[in-house]
């Protein structure tokens, strides 16, 4: 799939970053029947598509969450930067079972979500929404997201047990984006026992990245998370 050699200056203009090649399929036939749709083939890697979304000035970009690799939060984040001059919009294509990082997603810049399961009209449906500048959920993800959103905060002994009492206490100031050095700094502890629960926290959490971890903090403790801080290294 190429980009159209002549794009109308009204047309909205659809980035695709799913990489399974059915669903694709079937999305490229329901956009490519909507008038006012332009489509460009998905780009490989987080940084790359984040640069191609901005070069060909995107207007929705479509993330698959169930693509190995791609860090939906970030992207999400990275797109919706403020201080970009160019801020296409994320729509995300959700499993059962991604709730929370539907919820993270949408915190960071996300402008809607609908199930990989819907129909292809729908999710049409949902680039078209998005592309208008409005957003989209669909029914089912709408009631859930509502709820973890206006939900209370929880204790983090509660939402994750199998960090400890000082991985508790580490991972908000993660959550806040602070770093090992800033977090040292606030615990008392040594850098090289910041990183060493950084770590932990990471495997138990099930996170490649700090910033995941933050997310996923924030989004089932209502946490307060600035990602724009969260470094990158594990350690």
């Amino acid at each position: 799939m190429t980009c159209h050699t002549q794009i109308q200056p009204t047309a909205a203009r659809v980035l695709l970053g799913v990489h399974d090649g059915d669903l694709r399929a079937d999305i490229v036939v329901e956009l490519s029947a909507r008038p006012g749709l332009v489509l460009a083939a998905p780009a490989d890697g987080l940084r790359h598509l984040v640069h191609r979304a901005r070069g060909w000035r995107a207007d929705v970009v479509v993330l698959d969450l169930t693509t190995e690799g791609l860090d939906v939060v970030e992207v999400s984040r990275l797109l919706a930067d403020p201080a970009a001059e160019h801020r296409p919009r994320p729509l995300l294509l959700a499993e059962d079972g991604q709730d929370e990082l539907v919820v993270a997603a949408i915190r960071a810049g996300a402008r809607g979500a609908v199930a990989r399961s819907c129909s292809a009209h729908e999710i049409g449906d949902a680039v078209c929404a998005v592309a208008a500048a409005g957003a989209y959920l669909d029914v089912p993800l709408t009631r859930r997201v509502l709820d973890r959103l206006t939900a209370p905060g929880r204790e983090l002994a509660e939402v994750f047990p199998r960090l400890t009492r000082r991985e508790r206490e580490v991972v908000q100031y993660l959550a806040k984006g602070m770093t090992n050095a800033e977090i040292a700094g606030e615990t008392a502890l040594t850098l090289r026992t910041v990183k060493y629960h950084v770590s932990g926290i990471l495997r138990k959490l099930g996170c490649r990245t700090r910033a995941q971890a933050a997310a996923r903090v924030g989004a089932a403790a209502d946490f307060p998370v600035l990602a724009t801080k969260v470094e990158e290294r594990a350690g």
